[in-house]
């Protein structure tokens, strides 16, 4: 098993109970888990998932994760 620390922006966070939108969330995954797992496993729709970064860099979707890593998830960016 790996820990990893995920940080969900916008209301992605809003269907986990006890939710702090200001604080990362700790988890533990297995080994060879994806960013793409870890959506999952949060129940955040991928349709509502816009940028995800590892450590700091833009990562896709099925990029393996590894012990340690802090992933930020974002909403679609819209604008005009």
């Amino acid at each position: 098993m790996m820990k990893i620390k995920v940080r969900l922006y916008g209301t992605l966070g809003s269907h986990i109970p006890d939710f702090d939108p200001l604080k990362e969330l700790s988890l533990e995954i297995p080994e060879g888990s994806t960013i793409n797992d870890v959506i999952d496993r949060l129940a955040v729709p991928r349709k509502k998932v816009g940028i995800v970064s590892v450590d700091d860099r833009l990562a896709k979707a099925t990029e393996p994760l590894h012990n340690g890593n802090f992933v930020r998830i974002y909403r679609p960016l819209a604008g005009g």
